[in-house]
């Protein structure tokens, strides 16, 4: 990994909080803060795991980055240069740099297309190359992500595809462009073990041998461990825990860490069997939600008196180890 220099990206202190609709029933509604004052740094070269339950934010945190939505808040900088509030040309531009990779290559892709003209569509929309060049790109980008001999795949439909070579179709065109930051949302989540596995090896050769940075969207600490030089643990949209990712998880401190520590499969045991015990059962009323700990009505090792009241902020560990509890400052 190859972290030298500045940030290839930083979010500073961005929320998204999605209003709730007025309509017959006016009131009823409430707003959904789907991002709460979220900070990251995502250095050059690495692979940068956001990791979370369904819900926690991070596909949202995804789509700001490469601006399908607008942040309420806060600020969001590639190359040490804004981007938030793009548009026109400005915005083209910057999607050159930026991709995405979708959880869902179903949907992602187009039926009515054929490989060729989906991974050749950035370079369409770009002007880039003529004809024949975009077509000996298109092959490159195929051959990149497994799917050899390109021509036999070029004029193929997705539904004549399995799950996982629409997801290389998928990656492919992120890649045509040759981007220098990608963001990968559950790539993974739609297939079974050994595709996945596949999968994740394309990914760190995009690290290894293109030098391309990366963001790891998963619900996963086993994927995010595989994968990624760092993890930030991500609940109902505010940041619990960041670090190293072996380190983060042979080593966590915040008890929702922990709670998804204890929730990986145990292989050779049978029955419950919980390390570290901090999620309850049963969650408590939340009379202060606004302003304690988002984690607060599941953890079962609450100070009631402050966890409740106040929301910690990351505190710097050591070891580039920061955590967001009580419990890790006293």
């Amino acid at each position: 990994m190859n972290t030298n220099g500045k940030p290839v990206l930083e979010i500073k202190d961005v929320s998204k909080i999605y209003r709730a609709k007025a309509g017959f029933f006016a009131g009823s509604g409430k707003d959904v803060v789907a991002l709460d004052r979220i900070s990251l740094e995502i250095n050059k070269g690495e692979i940068f795991g956001l990791v979370g339950e369904s819900g926690s934010g991070k596909t949202t945190a995804g789509r700001l980055i490469v601006s399908l939505e607008e942040t309420d808040f806060g600020e969001i900088l590639l190359d040490g240069k804004s981007v938030t509030g793009l548009k026109g040309k400005r915005l083209k531009k910057f999607r050159s740099k930026a991709q995405m990779i979708f959880q869902d290559p179903y949907q992602s892709l187009n039926p009515q297309r054929s490989i060729l003209d989906t991974v050749a569509e950035p370079l369409i929309i770009h002007r880039l190359g003529h004809a024949n060049s975009r077509k000996d790109r298109v092959r490159e980008a195929l051959r990149s992500v497994g799917l050899s001999p390109p021509d036999d795949f070029l004029y193929r439909y997705p539904h004549r595809l399995s799950g996982g070579q629409r997801q290389r179709v998928a990656i492919a065109r992120a890649m045509v462009l040759d981007p220098e930051f990608v963001i990968a949302d559950e790539p993974t989540s739609m297939l079974d073990a050994s595709i996945s596995a596949q999968i994740f090896n394309i990914l760190l050769k995009m690290r290894d041998e293109l030098g391309v940075t990366q963001l790891f969207i998963t619900h996963s600490l086993a994927a995010a461990r595989y994968l990624c030089d760092r993890i930030a643990v991500l609940y109902h949209g505010r940041l619990m825990e960041l670090g190293p990712s072996d380190q983060v998880i042979q080593n966590p401190i915040h008890p929702y860490t922990k709670a998804l520590i204890d929730a990986l499969p145990k292989f050779g045991h049978s029955g419950e069997r919980k390390r570290y015990g901090t999620l309850l059962t049963r969650e408590r009323e939340n009379t202060h939600e606004d302003l304690g700990c988002n984690f607060f009505p599941r953890c079962s090792l609450a100070q009631e008196q402050r966890c409740n009241l106040e929301k910690p902020i990351l505190e710097d560990m050591g070891n580039q180890h920061h955590v967001a509890c009580f419990l890790s400052q006293s």
